[in-house]
C-alpha cells in the first residue's frame, strides 16, 4: 500500500525548504511516494529522485506549468508527471522563467522607489534560478523591514491593488498539456476548485489531458464530486497532494496533508 503527495514545491521554485529537507520531512510522515512540483522547470527533478532513493522514497519526476485561459479569464495550472524528456516543456517555460524574473525585477526597482533598501542580486541570492514575490517578501522580513511574511508590506504593496500587485503573460494551458505529452509525461489540471476553470476541462481533454487533481484543499466537495464524474466519464485518473510551500504559502500546510487518489498509481513507472 502506498502513502503519496504528488503536489509538493521545494526551494528550487517557490517553497523556503531545500529538496533535502523536504525527502527528511517526507520520510518522517511516512509516504512512499512523492513528486515535486516546481513551478515552470524541472531544474532539480535527476538530484530529487537519486535523494529519494537514498531515504527509500520514490520520487517521480514532475512539474506544475503556469497557464492561462482568455476564453473563461482564469488561471490554469498543469502538472505533468513522469515525462521521459524535457525539451518541450523546457522551451515553454523558459519564456515564463525569463517574464516572471523580469517581473520581480520592476517590483524590486519600484519597492526602492518607495523607500526600501534592496537589490536584485541580494534577492537572487535567496531564490536562484527564478525569482518570486515570495523571495521578495522573505528578503524584507530578514532584514527586519517588514514584521512578517505576508504582513503589512504583502497587504499593502503587493495585494489589494498595490504598487506591486501585478502579473505576468502566462501561457496557454492546451500548449502546457501538449507539452508534457510530447514529452512522454502525464498532463493533470491542478486544484481546479481553486481557481475556478473546471468548466474548460474538455478541451484539456481533447488535448490529451490524463488526469485531475481530486484532493487538494482548494478543492470543495460538491467541486471533488464533480470531478469524479468527469474523471469516470472520460477515462481519467485523479491525483492528489498537499501543495506543499513551506513557510512561503498562507496557507501553511503540511506535506502528506492530501494523499494521492489510488487512480494515480499509473504515474510511478
Amino acid at each position: 500500500m502506498y502513502k503519496a503527495d504528488l503536489h509538493v514545491h521545494s526551494s528550487v521554485s517557490d517553497c523556503n525548504y531545500t529538496v533535502d529537507e523536504i525527502i527528511d520531512k517526507a520520510k518522517d510522515k511516512g509516504l512512499t511516494h512523492m513528486a515535486f512540483t516546481e513551478h515552470d522547470t524541472t531544474r532539480g527533478s535527476d538530484y530529487a529522485v537519486k535523494r529519494g532513493k537514498l531515504k527509500g522514497i520514490n520520487i517521480i519526476p514532475g512539474i506544475e506549468i503556469s497557464a492561462y485561459d482568455r476564453c473563461i479569464g482564469k488561471k490554469v495550472h498543469i502538472l505533468g508527471y513522469n515525462y521521459k524528456g524535457s525539451d518541450n516543456i523546457r522551451k515553454l517555460c523558459n519564456a515564463i522563467i525569463k517574464r516572471r524574473n523580469n517581473n520581480c525585477i520592476k517590483q524590486i526597482k519600484i519597492l526602492q522607489v518607495l523607500g526600501y533598501d534592496i537589490k536584485v542580486d541580494e534577492v537572487m541570492e535567496i531564490s536562484g534560478e527564478c525569482m518570486y514575490k515570495q523571495h521578495i517578501l522573505d528578503y524584507l522580513h530578514k532584514t527586519g523591514q517588514t514584521d512578517s511574511l505576508f504582513g503589512d508590506i504583502y497587504k499593502k504593496v503587493f495585494s489589494n491593488r498595490g504598487a506591486c500587485d501585478f502579473d505576468i503573460e502566462y501561457v496557454n494551458p492546451v500548449d502546457a498539456v501538449k507539452a508534457i505529452r510530447s514529452d512522454g509525461g502525464y498532463a493533470v489540471l491542478a486544484h481546479p476548485g481553486r481557481q475556478g476553470n473546471l468548466s474548460m476541462v474538455f478541451s484539456l481533454i481533447e488535448a490529451g489531458l490524463n488526469g485531475i487533481e481530486l484532493n487538494h484543499h482548494g478543492n470543495s466537495p460538491n467541486c471533488r464530486k464533480e470531478i469524479e464524474i468527469i474523471c469516470k466519464t472520460n477515462k481519467l485518473f485523479m491525483t492528489g497532494g498537499s501543495d506543499y510551500h513551506g513557510e512561503y504559502s498562507l496557507d501553511a500546510l503540511d506535506i502528506g496533508i492530501n494523499l494521492a487518489h489510488e487512480s494515480s498509481e499509473v504515474v510511478f513507472n
